[in-house]
């Protein structure tokens, strides 16, 4: 059974499912603007570009998650910041889905 990689990122209300091979080609790639509704679209869009692909979720492997949030810190060592300025980019809610999304991917697949 082949092996791939699914990402998610998010930049600024710009989202982009990426589907790569074992070896990190980019097989398929997914992208649109949020409208404040990605726990609508987001599992949508990834049963969509895995059945374009002939896929499964058990296919998938690796699921990743990243996005310009200034509170998003995969190490998750977060100082925060009074300064710090989210004008512009992806808003918690979106955050959370997308973290959320790849996390419980991850666990079932």
């Amino acid at each position: 059974m082949k092996k791939y990689k699914l990402k998610i990122l998010i930049i600024g209300n710009l989202v982009s499912l990426f589907l790569f091979d074992r070896k990190g080609n980019e097989i398929s790639k997914n992208t649109w603007t949020d409208k404040r509704d990605l726990s609508e679209k987001i599992l949508v869009k990834i049963d969509l570009m895995l059945a374009k692909n002939n896929l499964a979720i058990s296919n998938i492997v690796d699921f990743d998650f990243d996005c310009d949030s200034p509170y998003f810190n995969k190490s998750k060592k977060i100082e925060l910041n009074e300064n710090l300025s989210s004008e512009n980019k992806c808003g918690f809610m979106a955050w959370q889905v997308g973290e959320i999304s790849a996390k419980i991917l991850s666990f079932c697949s």
